[in-house]
């Protein structure tokens, strides 16, 4: 390498690790058409037109355009179901979930079949979400619903600018490295590298989460038999309050018994300095 191609390379390198993730582009781009004066066509190259799809940099990045159609909406459901028989009600939740062509995501029971509950989280497609909710509803006697809608079309698109922006700056880290020449350059571009990557893989595997609550919506179903039907902790009767109050006196009477208890041993000694308090006064002249 030339004594001009290296000092290139080394001005590259200065300014690629005093940028940031989302500003390398533009900054490397800069220092490169600065410093090379239009030679060293072999580093120019990546960095001749940062995120543009028609570059040849951009056709090796190979970019991933997972922007979904239309709006992106996460829709969820919670269901509060009665039914007679636990096992064959829970069984037919499930079935309803695949015969949509969704999951069974978990499940938790307890209980007999009879006397028990179960709970189950269900993914469905979006278009079959309202038939779900109402074959899940038919299971029994519905006893509660809350339904929700969120909008996350601008948090998918602002994924997929960044995740674009990010495989530009991995390809440009990339090549850069390539024509890295002595063990220090290597080292620091590599831990470069290796920093953008991981940045690069947190924001695909958020796109992918998001991506695949949209995909697939969630109903959450409680289901539950007659014998095991959750009680209202907040209604209060007659019968609370005899019970509070008769824990009331139980607690004072326990609290009179513990003083008595702490004062019997000195019992004794009150009596006798009463008793020379008595005789003391009767022993006294009268005037």
């Amino acid at each position: 390498m030339s004594a001009r191609r290296k000092a290139v390379s080394t001005v590259l390198l200065g300014a690629l690790l005093l940028t940031g993730c989302t500003g390398a582009g533009s900054d490397d781009a800069a220092t490169a058409s600065s410093a090379a004066g239009g030679d060293s066509a072999g580093l120019a190259a990546p960095e001749s037109a940062p995120g543009a799809p028609q570059s040849a940099t951009d056709d090796d990045i190979a970019v991933d355009a997972r922007v979904l159609p239309g709006d992106a909406v996460i829709r969820t459901a919670d269901l509060e179901v009665e039914v007679e028989d636990l096992r064959r009600s829970a069984d037919r939740a499930g079935q309803i979930a695949r015969d949509t062509g969704g999951r069974v995501a978990g499940e938790e029971r307890s209980g007999s079949d009879e006397d028990g509950s179960a709970s189950l989280q269900l993914r469905v497609p979006p278009a079959e979400f309202d038939g779900a909710v109402r074959d899940l509803a038919a299971l029994g006697t519905e006893r509660g619903r809350r339904v929700g809608t969120e909008d996350v079309t601008d948090a998918v698109v602002d994924l997929e600018a960044r995740l674009n922006t990010q495989r530009a700056s991995v390809a440009r880290v990339t090549a850069l490295l390539a024509e890295a020449t002595n063990l220090g350059e290597v080292v620091q571009i590599e831990g470069e590298l290796t920093r953008r990557t991981a940045d690069l893989e947190s924001l695909e595997a958020r796109l992918a989460a998001l991506e695949g609550q949209v995909e697939l919506s969630t109903i959450t179903v409680r289901l539950w038999t007659a014998g095991d039907e959750p009680t209202d902790a907040g209604a209060l009767g007659f019968g609370d309050g005899l019970r509070n109050g008769w824990e009331a006196v139980t607690t004072v009477a326990r609290v009179v018994a513990v003083t008595a208890g702490a004062l019997l041993p000195f019992l004794p000694l009150v009596l006798l300095a009463g008793f020379f308090v008595v005789r003391a006064r009767r022993s006294r002249p009268v005037a």
